[in-house]
């Protein structure tokens, strides 16, 4: 690997140091050190007396309460991060304790610009120390993007559910140590999937967008290989308008939208993208498609590939929406006109040629019957599913639950949602089960990792333990249960539809360019009363009703109502 750009890197900092969460001796008689939550960075001691020491710190604790050291695979394959330091200390004061490559660990992580090597670690195991380790001589030093998160807060009735929330926010700080939004430490590269989830997940914590609208310049040149991920550049240029309110980078990289990035020139007659086979012709970036739908392959619920592809043609239905949408906004009318009417022809068309009527589900592609969550749960996150078919759909998605990538899980949670089926949103962001965040964290895990299970290979890898890829319910409680979108570009009018679940109680405050809003319900005796705090005008809708409110502080009740607002 190589050094990560310093124009990005000069964009992180030094946090403030993190003092021991607790302090214990485990089964080999060492002194265990507890940091509370994992940070890129290093180690620095207060050392007051010259001596040897050796150290190993990292991710995971084996089964005798000793750092996890075993490489489980190979260096090329991923594993869980481990080091080990011999030396002497000096006596002088704080010294940064040095990482050595090929000690122990496996893998050999590249330097973070003028921060030199870091890697990700919690625990750290005291071999030998020329004076006691105690929670006022010893520090974690993370570095991240210093993000202003403190204004953000989620809280409910349902406390596994605040867990999981801290969870998520606590991995978009975390995985910011490079300046841009990266894949996790195996690889530390940016792909435009990881990208577009992180991105959603740093607009439900902070106003600051700098990294998210970087990337949107990076990956106009710096593309990735699967045909999906060249498809969510543009939504996140999509996003970054609605988000920001600024058509800037919409405009500087229209031709790329246009030309590249949204696959047009593989439409057929009929509007369906046909992504493989022998029509298929580079795009004029130079680029061919290769369909992923889902990572790991483990994840793909036994996905069949066709020429013409559910998954991705989901996706161009909602490029040309997207497409629409800025092109209007930019003024380019005839342009807007025409990716509209290209959305309802492949709309049409896919739902013609690719829907399965006899089950109620999408098939994976043209010339197979076979069905999966993927294809069915991008069908509803991406507004492919027509209103009489919606309810199918989503009991079908229901019924398959997360036979999928932590990826998809986005796609899941947001199909679920957008069909009003927020109890079975909320039940699987809260659930205990073996593909859960709270199961993550039962394993070790204080950042979101790549995959499911932080201890198991998957197909030969031991996922990264950091991929903020991994945070979906951050963005849908902001954006579902708190209900907080833009209904205009840049916050200009704010849409607040909050889907309960069968919460009885919620709150947040969610930051926007304009502004955070602020939130809080309560079911008291059958009557739902709420406050709402908002720096713009605002559409509320709730439990079948509708209010408009201006900017400013509101308290109301709704009456009779359990229930959240379908659809």
């Amino acid at each position: 690997m190589t050094d990560i750009h310093p124009d990005f890197t000069d964009r992180v900092v030094r946090g403030e140091p993190v003092a021991p969460a607790a302090i214990t001796v485990n089964a080999a008689g060492h002194t265990l050190v507890d940091f509370g939550k994992h940070f890129f960075g290093w180690i620095e001691v207060d050392a007051s007396l010259a001596g040897p020491f050796q150290f190993v710190w990292g991710e995971l604790l084996d089964e005798n309460g000793s750092v996890q050291t075993d490489p489980f695979f190979t260096k090329e394959q991923g594993r869980v991060r481990c080091a080990l330091a011999e030396g002497r200390f000096a006596g002088a004061g704080w010294e940064r304790v040095p990482y050595q490559e090929n000690a122990v660990s496996a893998f050999e992580p590249s330097p973070v610009g003028r921060f030199g090597t870091v890697m990700p670690f919690r625990w750290l195991e005291i071999v030998e120390a020329p004076f006691p380790i105690t929670g006022k001589n010893v520090r974690q030093v993370p570095i991240y993007y210093p993000y202003g998160m403190g204004e953000e807060r989620f809280d409910c009735d349902a406390p596994d559910l605040v867990r999981v929330h801290d969870f998520c926010k606590h991995s978009i700080l975390a995985t910011t140590f490079t300046g841009k939004f990266v894949d996790g430490d195996r690889e530390r590269l940016p792909y435009e999937a990881d990208s577009y989830i992180t991105q959603l997940g740093t607009y439900a914590v902070t106003s600051d967008d700098t990294i998210a609208r970087a990337m949107a310049d990076y990956f106009a040149t710096h593309t990735t290989w699967p045909t999906e991920w060249k498809q969510f550049f543009i939504s996140i240029l999509h996003a970054d308008w609605m988000h920001s309110g600024k058509t800037d980078l919409a405009e500087k990289h229209y031709a790329a939208m246009r030309d590249s990035k949204s696959w047009r020139h593989l439409r057929r007659d009929d509007g369906l993208l046909v992504t493989d086979g022998p029509s298929v012709r580079p795009a004029p970036d130079g680029s061919l498609p290769k369909d992923i739908v889902d990572w790991a392959k483990c994840y793909r619920d036994g996905f069949v590939f066709r020429e013409v592809n559910t998954v991705v043609n989901t996706l161009h239905i909602r490029n040309l929406r997207e497409l629409s949408a800025m092109a209007a906004a930019l003024g380019r009318d005839a342009d807007a006109a025409q990716f509209s009417a290209e959305a309802e022809k492949t709309f049409a068309a896919f739902n013609a040629k690719l829907w399965d009527a006899s089950r109620g589900r999408y098939r994976d592609g043209e010339g197979t019957d076979h069905a999966t969550v993927q294809g069915n749960a991008m069908a509803l996150a991406c507004g492919a599913v027509p209103s009489e078919r919606v309810q199918a759909v989503a009991d079908y998605v229901v019924s398959k639950g997360f036979s999928c990538s932590t990826y998809m899980a986005q796609f899941v949670l947001e199909a679920l949602f957008r069909a009003g089926r927020d109890r079975d949103a909320i039940a699987l962001m809260a659930s205990p089960a073996h593909r859960g965040w709270l199961a993550m964290m039962e394993k070790g895990a204080t950042i979101t990792p790549e995959f499911w299970d932080i201890t198991m290979p998957e197909e030969g890898r031991i996922p990264d333990m950091n991929h903020a890829w991994s945070t979906a319910p951050l963005n849908m409680i902001s954006r579902y249960v708190l209900g907080v979108e833009p209904a205009e570009p840049g916050f200009a009018k704010i849409d607040v539809r909050p889907q309960s679940g069968g919460l009885r109680r919620l709150s947040g405050t969610v930051p926007t360019p304009r502004g955070a809003l602020r939130i809080a319900m309560q079911l008291v005796d059958g009557v739902w009363r709420v406050a709402l705090d908002t720096p713009a005008p605002t559409r509320f809708g709730f439990g079948g009703e509708r209010r408009d409110f201006a900017m400013g502080t509101h308290e109301f009740a709704i009456s009779g109502h359990t229930e959240a607002m379908k659809g």
